[in-house]
């Protein structure tokens, strides 16, 4: 017999924002982007003394040990949650009865998911040659749990577009899990400090949401929630087959190149996509509940995607691409020599994280358009393709490994742009015409720093040239815009004025 919905569950389809009008979803889709992008950029700031405080109480070794672990655990994630969160965000339709449902349904992922930890986590150690691996797989994989509890919950928050609470939980989570993590490290607790601040953090948002929201439970049937489960594979295949992909590279560094370089490489993609992250995770946070909103609306999705992709091409462009720049005045001054090895890979890999923020919108428009299939397919792809190109990158090393992103990912990029222009009536010229003001600044921008570095800093120390960098590319990127561009940012100045109004 079903249990009784309790008063939270209730009101779930009532504040459905579906039928919101235009003005209205703007305003919403304002307020998300506030909310979510505030909290982001503060725990971000914490972040940053964070990575730079345990980076220096750490070792190479410690990051290695966590990376081979992590790709284990991020494999496992993904088959834990089973895409049911993104089914509750994507489907418009579904009943009370199957929302208890698939809240229990994730329990049980969530256990099965501690039991796979530790059936793999002895032959992942022999696999990395790698005693510590096993443990850190266990007790990482905890965190299993403490996510599949909380991902029904979670959903149907972003389903209301009640991202203001979910902003604030993401900030007690980050700011728990980084204060943690810096103790440790002071206490000289090595890797432990990277895996248990993450968990302590964890459980501290999962607590709070069970509180918040209790939901029943019921055993499930496929009968009752059979489109839940056919939407969700699709997302749950292609997830793994991206993951496999994307953490191939780890996997084969692992493998063959040792724990240092390991460590290395990881930490240059972790310095890397730290600025972008948060901008990308933003967008991708808010907004597959707005597309699926105005999923039956091309003129609508087509102006929020073209809107997103320059505006985040404008923010995430000049960031990635002056990372690469002054990495080589950055990272040995601030991390310290053992670090200087990080320099080529990051320079690579923080110019193409700009690339891939832009792309980060596609997926969202893709899934809640009927191409949920299509994603599964290109995921496939994609394990088949980026293993190759990082088994060959791998002969030269960490900065093999950043080139293989180049290479392997625009060709898994095909398929997704095809029907994003498709659904969203968009031709390829309109499309890339809202990355041209980001681009044409970042290029006067690169052409100016390589000018500054070769005329009159070359015998400076590195940390004034790396300020006489920041300032003059931000000064050139900044003056581009607003002298070629200023039209371009007429859209996002009117977007925020009928917020207000």
């Amino acid at each position: 017999m079903l249990p009784t919905v309790n008063t939270a569950l209730k009101g779930d389809i009532s504040r459905s924002p579906f039928s919101l009008p235009g003005h209205r979803l703007d305003r919403s889709l304002l307020r998300a982007l506030a909310w979510t992008g505030s909290v982001k950029w503060a725990t971000q700031l914490l972040s940053w003394v964070s990575t730079i405080v345990v980076a220096r109480l750490l070792q190479p070794e410690d990051y290695g040990v966590v990376a081979m672990a992590g790709v284990f655990l991020g494999l496992i994630a993904l088959l834990n949650e089973f895409g049911l969160g993104a089914a509750v965000v994507a489907l418009r339709d579904l009943s009370q009865e199957q929302i208890v449902k698939i809240n229990s349904l994730a329990w049980c992922f969530g256990a099965l998911a501690i039991v796979v930890v530790c059936l793999g986590a002895v032959p992942a150690g022999h696999f990395f040659r790698s005693s510590e691996v096993p443990l850190v797989m266990i007790v990482g994989g905890l965190g299993f749990m403490l996510v599949a509890m909380r991902s029904v919950q979670t959903a149907l928050y972003e389903k209301e577009l009640s991202f203001k609470l979910l902003a604030c939980l993401d900030g007690v989570q980050a700011v728990v899990a980084t204060i943690t993590t810096v103790i440790l490290a002071w206490w000289d607790a090595g890797y432990w400090a990277l895996v248990l601040g993450l968990l302590i953090g964890n459980a501290v948002v999962t607590v709070a949401l069970l509180v918040l929201r209790p939901i029943p439970y019921s055993w499930p049937t496929i009968e009752s929630i059979r489109e839940v489960i056919r939407f969700s594979s699709h997302v749950l295949v292609g997830r793994v087959c991206w993951y496999i992909a994307s953490s191939s590279d780890v996997f084969i560094a692992g493998r063959f190149l040792g724990q240092n370089l390991v460590g290395v490489y990881s930490f240059a993609g972790t310095i890397a996509t730290i600025p972008l992250e948060k901008i990308t995770g933003l967008f991708s946070r808010v907004m597959p509940a707005f597309y699926s909103a105005v999923q039956t609306d091309y003129v609508v999705m087509q102006r929020y995607l073209l809107l997103l992709t320059e505006g985040i091409a404008l923010l995430v462009f000049p960031v990635g691409i002056g990372m690469a720049l002054v990495a080589q005045d950055l990272v040995p001054p601030v991390l310290g020599e053992k670090w200087e090895g990080v320099v080529a890979p990051l320079e690579i890999l923080a110019s193409w994280a700009a690339v891939r923020s832009v792309v980060a919108l596609w997926q969202p428009i893709v899934y809640v358009t009927g191409g949920s299939r299509l994603t599964m397919y290109n995921g496939l792809l994609c394990a088949v393709i980026y293993p190759l190109v990082f088994w060959v990158g791998s002969g030269w090393g960490p900065v093999g490994l950043a080139v293989g992103w180049v290479v392997a990912q625009p060709l898994t990029y095909i398929a997704p742009f095809r029907h994003l222009l498709r659904v969203c009536h968009l031709s390829v010229g309109n499309y890339f015409r809202a990355l041209w003001s980001a681009t044409s600044g970042v290029l006067v921008m690169v052409i100016s720093v390589i000018a500054a570095q070769g005329l009159f800093l070359e015998g400076a120390t590195p940390l004034l040239r790396l300020g006489v960098e920041v300032v003059l590319g931000g000064v050139t990127y900044g003056g581009i815009i607003m002298i070629f561009h200023r039209h371009r940012l007429h859209p996002f100045i009117q977007l925020i004025k009928d917020r207000k109004g």
